[in-house]
């Protein structure tokens, strides 16, 4: 099984749509189902999506217009694999608490980390997003898996990323993060980038 994960499109709030490169990424992948992590924004995404492989989602700190469609947690097993798939900030007090705390003493891996090993103790693999940094760590057994956002990238190096995470019949996990090249956002418009040299 072959999983494409994504996170923080923002489409329309800060993206004017998703990465051109992310469709034809995910469909040269063969992904044979597609995680989006919160903070979609529009169902026009998860429509798009859907035109490549079956879509699961949760809804993020920027989703308030999908009400209750969608679940804040979802938890499924893929070839034996306990996945659990969040958005990362479990809810409004924890989400306030962090941005206290970051804005103090920026971002801290293990503070998120922590929070969701905590959360989830049960899964294997624990699939995140709302901090726009890709990470891809075991941890005491633990996965966590955040492919970065697709559309607007982390707020540091502004580069855009997907995940891909394999599950074999034996329950063997592999993945990888895959960083989106090619374009940039400016004034919420992609603007392809001209090879140099």
């Amino acid at each position: 099984m072959k999983i494409g994960v994504v996170s923080d499109t923002h489409v329309p709030d800060r993206a004017v749509a998703l990465h051109p490169a992310l469709l034809s990424e995910l469909r040269r992948n063969k992904v044979d189902l597609i995680l989006h992590a919160g903070d979609i924004s529009t169902a026009g995404v998860l429509q798009e999506l859907e035109t490549i492989a079956p879509v699961k989602a949760v809804s993020g700190n920027r989703d308030l217009l999908f009400g209750s469609k969608l679940d804040k947690t979802l938890s499924f097993d893929v070839n034996g694999v306990k996945l659990v798939l969040t958005h990362g900030h479990l809810n409004f007090l924890t989400y306030w608490w962090d941005k206290i705390q970051y804005m103090s003493t920026g971002y801290r891996r293990e503070r998120i980390v922590d929070r969701l090993a905590l959360a989830f103790p049960q899964a294997k693999i624990i699939l995140f997003g709302h901090t726009h940094r890709a990470e891809n760590l075991w941890i005491n057994g633990q996965l966590f898996f955040n492919p970065g956002s697709t559309s607007i990238g982390d707020l540091w190096v502004h580069i855009c990323s997907y995940g891909i995470i394999e599950i074999d019949e034996s329950g063997r996990v592999t993945s990888q993060i895959i960083p989106l090249r090619g374009f940039e956002l400016v004034k919420r418009r992609w603007t392809k980038l001209e090879e140099e040299g």
